[in-house]
């Protein structure tokens, strides 16, 4: 029987059976795969903590038929602050969801798995509002949509005062918007605050404090543009944007929800 050993990244965990859990990994080597972690909802099993959903650790998985085993697990990073903040686990489960929806199985991409691991962290920290922003433009160029910021898509000329922006790829110049219906006016603060999210190395974004009314402006265009490579709507993305709009004391309260 092949096993490996490999670090991961819990995306999602269903019940499977009396005590199983079926988990969702995103790891290193191998990209997207599941795998059945036999007995991983009684109390006392060793792998109860290593199976929650958002949890970085190293695993050693059997392989199987159908579906892989994990036949042991250690903690690299908790995460445990995610699930217990409601907010953070809004956002870390539209990460989590992303990544599940617009991966294939066992087709690693070597790049995505620090960005995933990166994005959770900065979300512990309460940085979410900007590593989101980073992950979903990152994730696009890893999948290869990535979205043309420096010249019109349609006619590649050079962009000028105004500029747009079309779910279809990216920028447009005035002269070719017309041909792109749906497409919105991109601000230059938030057109550059794209291209430095694009760009930048990693350990950088942390330096970036980008105004809110970009922020949003940039979480709007990002929304049409990823919902336009979905092919089902996210769960996780309509009770993250519902959350947002709620005033403090309608907000529900945590404890037991279906884990990503």
């Amino acid at each position: 029987m092949t096993t490996w050993r490999t670090e991961g990244i819990v995306l999602r965990v269903r019940d499977l059976g009396e005590a199983d859990r079926l988990v969702t990994l995103y790891t290193k080597e191998q990209g997207k795969l599941n795998a059945t972690a036999r007995g991983a909802r009684r109390i006392r099993n060793r792998l109860l903590s290593p199976t929650q959903v958002f949890t970085h650790g190293r695993y050693l998985i059997f392989q199987g038929k159908n579906l892989h085993n994990i036949g042991q697990a250690e903690i690299i990073h908790s995460r445990q602050a995610l699930r217990e903040d409601l907010e953070k686990m809004a956002y870390a489960s539209y990460v989590t969801e992303l990544v599940d929806a617009l991966t294939a199985e066992e087709d690693p991409t070597d790049t995505l798995f620090p960005l995933l691991a990166s994005t959770l962290a900065w979300g512990e920290e309460g940085r979410f509002a900007v590593a989101v922003r980073a992950f979903e433009i990152r994730l696009m160029r890893e999948l290869g949509y990535e979205p043309e910021l420096y010249s019109c898509l349609n006619c590649r000329g050079e962009l000028q005062e105004r500029i747009f922006f079309t779910e279809r790829g990216g920028t447009l110049c005035p002269s070719c918007v017309g041909q792109f219906p749906g497409s919105n006016t991109l601000s230059r603060g938030t057109w550059e605050l794209m291209k430095r999210l694009l760009e930048w190395d990693l350990s950088r974004l942390s330096i970036l404090h980008p105004a809110a009314n970009n922020i949003e402006e940039m979480r709007r265009l990002m929304r049409k543009y990823v919902d336009f490579r979905l092919e089902y709507p996210l769960k996780s993305l309509d009770f993250l944007e519902t959350l947002q709009v709620l005033p403090p004391a309608e907000q529900p309260s945590g404890g037991e929800k279906d884990e990503r």
